[in-house]
């Protein structure tokens, strides 16, 4: 008979392999009310071996970027996989790494739909395996999309009336916190927005990719 442990393990298993794959690029970021929507760029290595490097510039969320790298570099994609950590088995603890720099305010009543809490981990793992500083601006009131698959999104928005450079470890954690704080359905799902004192704010929320 299968255990509920054994069924969960299954399931995340599902999750990992999927998510070894990059969504389409043929996917545009859903509105957010009151900003306008900026295309994230990234400076990717062509050799993750080697960061310091030769470096490509793409455009997207993190799942367009990666797709666009492996298919200029065959091979990119699983070297990036390798360096993924996949959410733990415990549901309880799929935000370990969570609340490293945590939003001075998070709001979970947003008008959005819901994201599934597992993918969004997945999305801010992958935020945390990428080097660099980001940069968006100048505001104020301009999003960006940084990560979206299965319909569950990040964004990063500036605030500022000047260009923000932060790292993605700084936008993954407010996510973490945010997909922490404002889980609902037994956990499984969540929305919402943490905004810091410096002017710019994670945005955690269903959408169409």
């Amino acid at each position: 008979m299968l255990t509920i442990s054994t069924i969960f393990a299954g399931f995340l298993a599902l999750i990992s392999a999927v998510h070894t794959a990059p969504t389409s690029l043929d996917e545009q970021p859903g509105s957010v009310s009151g900003y306008g929507i900026v295309p994230i760029s990234w400076d990717l290595p062509v050799n993750l071996d080697d960061p310091t490097g030769a470096t490509v510039t793409v455009t997207g969320t993190i799942q367009d970027a990666i797709a666009q790298m492996d298919a200029s570099y065959p091979g990119w994609n699983a070297t990036f996989q390798a360096r993924v950590t996949p959410p733990p088995g415990d549901s309880a603890s799929l935000d370990s790494t969570a609340n490293l720099d945590d939003p001075d305010d998070i709001d979970c009543n947003v008008d959005y739909k819901y994201a599934g809490k597992v993918t969004i981990v997945w999305g801010i793992n992958y935020l945390r395996s990428i080097t660099g500083k980001p940069k968006n601006g100048p505001g104020p009131n301009n999003c960006g999309r940084v990560s979206c698959s299965w319909n569950s999104a990040i964004y990063w928005c500036n605030d500022d009336t000047v260009e923000k450079e932060l790292t993605w470890n700084d936008i993954a954690d407010g996510a973490s916190a945010v997909n922490e704080a404002c889980k609902t359905n037994r956990g499984h799902d969540s929305k919402g927005r943490g905004s810091y004192d410096d002017h710019w704010n994670v945005l955690v929320r269903g959408d169409v990719c």
